[in-house]
């Protein structure tokens, strides 16, 4: 609650804010490079929606229950649920802290990192 005030005042002072100061940041860092730097996602669909799962850090696992979603759809979910995993607040999550390595889907595998 408290860095969640720091932050605010710091917004609304101009201050520049540096997410990877932040230690869950950090932490999701070297968690993507201690598994080669990329992380790789199954997409399944079927006909109620769609999974994707991460096959390098367990617990990274997000869907939706469009059975035709757009690749910004998949990619935005799949950022949201790697932030979520490592509990870094709404406030931090940007994307530029995890860059899509590969934008074409190739049997439904995706690279994050």
């Amino acid at each position: 609650m408290f860095r969640k005030i720091q932050y605010n005042i710091a917004k609304m002072l101009n201050f520049p804010i540096n997410p990877e100061s932040n230690y869950r940041v950090r932490k999701m860092k070297e968690a993507i490079e201690r598994v080669g730097g990329k992380l790789n996602f199954t997409i399944q669909r079927h006909e109620d929606g769609w999974t994707a799962e991460c096959k390098e850090i367990e617990g990274i696992i997000t869907g939706g229950k469009n059975p035709n979603p757009t690749d910004q759809q998949i990619n935005d979910e799949i950022r949201d649920a790697i932030f979520s995993t490592f509990g870094i607040p709404p406030y931090l999550c940007k994307d530029e802290l995890i860059r899509n390595v590969q934008e074409i889907v190739l049997k439904e595998n995706r690279v994050f990192a």
